[in-house]
């Protein structure tokens, strides 16, 4: 049985996030994500149609920040589900969702 699937999607220089983050899911995009992402400048996520987040996506949105880090990357996250600022809230890393 395949896991949830969440599709990252390039439009218009925004990645698209639609779907689940949660542990089956947030491997591969990462993975999707990080090919797409420009490497300087800024960059926008909209995750208005993430579906569910679990504490996996906290560690994506880390592993986003540590890649706009490196690469000087200017990154906006954008309608970050509530889920995901509680579980954020939670840990006292409410400035990853900024």
């Amino acid at each position: 049985m395949a896991g949830p699937k969440t599709l990252v999607e390039n439009r218009e220089g925004t990645l698209h996030l639609r779907g689940p983050l949660v542990f089956a899911s947030v491997g591969a995009v990462l993975a999707q994500s990080l090919a797409l992402l420009p490497r300087q400048g800024a960059a926008v996520i909209d995750m208005s149609e993430v579906a569910q987040a679990d504490s996996a996506a906290l560690a994506l949105l880390v592993e986003w920040r540590k890649f706009a880090a490196r690469h000087g990357l200017r990154l906006e996250l954008r309608a970050v589900p509530a889920q995901l600022r509680a579980l954020a809230a939670a840990a006292g890393l409410d400035m990853l969702c900024a």
